[in-house]
């Protein structure tokens, strides 16, 4: 068994240093916070879509892209940027946008996701950690005929792979969740999945840390940040820290997110991945609040019932890294959930506001791969909007490859 040095501790990262430790490895979990799950982990929609695994360049994206180049879509954002990294990403996001590659890419993603759902039954039947889980299946909305119809074979594609979706009309739906009977949105029918789970990512971080640093020996160095690699004969032999004396590792897997692209130029490999940034709104839960998951496909809102709260989570800006939280941006969010649900995210003092960057690859699809440049160092990011719900499959396969 080897020592393994896991840089970041997000929901990937996380999952990576316990799939690691339960196969025998010595492993160090490392992060520049102060604790586990403060990235984009800290906010998400917190939806577990094991049958919702779409990439998000499409032919209905590509259609719709001129809006939003054009501003008068509010889900989506694309600031231009005089970079050759991010020209390059786009043309490849366009190139992944045609019906084959869609498909392609969506299937390989609800495969990883497929491993995923094992692997989270698997730890759960082990350890009793508390992140709000559930299965609280999910109701996908479309407000128009067209998108609705648009919906129905690739329902009879998932449905093939053997997921249970069903389409639903509008009082259907509401069967399914009374709260719908409130909602002020379009509805002109629904994707219902009922296998569909949520949970709180950041608590399953700061929980399993703690399991596998009790049960399985697995140390952590929190608050430091890695600047660079040690190698000997083209082989990783120690991370480098800027304020401290270096760690001696035999192997590390890459799990940071859109700060992996901080060690491009010794990873080529993760300039493909972008930020995309992202909002949510955080209340707590009130009466007439849904409890099944939704998803407004028009607005691209995702609502989650977790524990004693409500979170409503949006939004896609394509733009510089580090761009921060944007004021605007997030009143775009409250505005379009106020639209649909005006009783439940009205201002409160309690209200929990969040943003962060989600790391995206043209294709969605994440990079789980060895360096081409660095022997022993793994890379595991570019996850995008699905990092929740790939988690614990891309590590089952990043820990297939150490060995």
């Amino acid at each position: 068994m080897r020592n393994v040095a896991v840089v970041g501790a997000g929901v990937v990262g996380v999952a990576s240093a316990y799939l690691l430790a339960r196969a025998g490895h010595r492993v160090t979990l490392i992060d520049a916070a102060r604790e586990p799950g403060l990235g984009a982990s800290a906010g998400n929609a917190a939806q577990l879509s094991w049958a919702y695994g779409d990439a998000m360049a499409s032919p209905a994206l590509l259609k719709h892209l001129p809006a939003i180049v054009a501003k008068r879509d509010p889900a989506f954002r694309i600031r231009w940027q005089l970079d050759p990294d991010f020209l390059i990403w786009g043309l490849r996001f366009l190139a992944n946008s045609s019906a084959s590659r869609w498909w392609s890419n969506t299937g390989a993603i609800l495969q990883l996701a497929n491993e995923s759902r094992q692997e989270l039954e698997a730890l759960l039947a082990e350890a009793d950690i508390e992140f709000d889980y559930r299965v609280a299946g999910k109701l996908h909305l479309y407000a128009n005929r067209a998108g609705f119809f648009a919906a129905r074979p690739i329902v009879e594609r998932k449905t093939a792979l053997g997921f249970n979706q069903k389409l639903l009309t509008r009082a259907e739906a509401e069967t399914v969740e009374p709260a719908l009977k409130t909602y002020q949105g379009e509805i002109a029918g629904a994707v219902y999945t009922p296998g569909d789970a949520l949970g709180d990512a950041a608590a399953f971080c700061r929980q399993l840390t703690a399991h596998i640093v009790d049960r399985y020996g697995v140390s952590t160095l929190f608050g430091r940040r890695v600047a660079g690699f040690e190698q000997r004969q083209g082989r990783l032999c120690a991370l480098r820290f800027g304020d401290s004396t270096p760690l001696s590792t035999e192997a590390a897997i890459i799990t940071a997110g859109p700060l992996s692209r901080t060690f491009v130029l010794d990873l080529p490999e993760v300039r493909s991945i972008r930020p995309v940034r992202g909002y949510s709104l955080t209340v707590p839960f009130t009466h007439g609040a849904p409890r099944v998951s939704l998803t407004d496909t028009k607005r691209k809102l995702a609502f989650a019932a977790i524990g004693n709260r409500l979170r409503v989570a949006g939004l896609a800006d394509i733009e510089r890294p580090d761009a921060g939280f944007g004021a605007d941006r997030f009143e775009t969010l409250r505005t379009a959930a106020c639209e649909v649900f005006p009783d439940l995210f009205g201002l409160q003092d309690d209200e929990i506001c969040w943003s962060g960057e989600r790391p995206m690859t043209p294709s969605s699809r994440p990079i789980i791969a060895p360096s081409r440049r660095i022997r022993g160092i793994y890379i595991n990011a570019g996850h995008g909007m699905l990092g929740w719900t790939l988690a614990l499959g891309s590590a089952r396969r990043m820990v297939g490859m150490v060995g």
